[in-house]
C-alpha cells in the first residue's frame, strides 16, 4: 500500500463514527465475555455520542439465566466520558458460568449527571432514554 494511503487509512480510524440511529445517544455494548472460576466477567463499553459529557451514569444490570430467571442484579457506573470518547467497565456475575447467562437487561439509570440532567431533578427514565443498547452477539442485551 502506498505510504500516503496507509496514512489516510490510519487517520480514518481516529475519526469517531456514528452508526445509523446512534446520533445524540450514548451507546452501550458488550465487548468481551470471559468465564472465570468465580463467575462470568462481562466487559461493557459506553460510547458518548451526546453533545455533552456524561459526568456520571449508574445503570442497573439484571443477569438472566436460560429460563429467564434473574440470577443477579448488579450496578455499573460510567463517569467522566467526554463527547466522542468511550469508557470500559467490567461487571462480574458471581457463581455462574457465561454460557448460563442468556441475557442482560439494562434498567434504572436514574442516578445520573449529564447535560441537562442533574441527579434526581428530572423524570424517571430520562437518562436511560439517552442510552442505546447495542447487540453485539456475545450475550443478548436489552433495556
Amino acid at each position: 500500500m502506498p505510504r500516503h494511503l496507509a496514512s489516510l487509512a490510519a487517520a480514518t480510524l481516529l475519526v469517531p463514527t456514528l452508526a445509523y440511529g446512534q446520533g445524540e445517544a450514548a451507546v452501550l455494548s458488550i465487548v468481551n465475555v470471559a468465564s472465570q472460576p468465580t463467575g462470568c466477567h462481562i466487559g461493557l463499553r459506553m460510547t458518548n455520542n451526546l453533545p455533552y459529557p456524561i459526568d456520571m451514569l449508574v445503570l442497573d444490570v439484571a443477569a438472566h439465566t436460560d429460563s429467564d430467571v434473574v440470577f443477579e442484579e448488579l450496578s455499573v457506573a460510567f463517569q467522566g466520558i467526554k463527547p466522542t470518547l468511550s469508557q470500559y467497565q467490567k461487571v462480574r456475575v458471581s457463581g455462574i458460568s457465561c454460557d448460563k447467562v442468556s441475557r442482560l437487561r439494562i434498567h434504572g439509570g436514574d442516578r445520573c449527571r449529564m447535560g441537562p440532567y442533574a441527579r434526581m431533578s428530572f423524570e424517571q427514565g430520562e437518562c436511560l432514554k439517552k442510552v442505546i443498547v447495542e447487540d453485539g452477539g456475545l450475550i443478548r442485551m436489552s433495556k
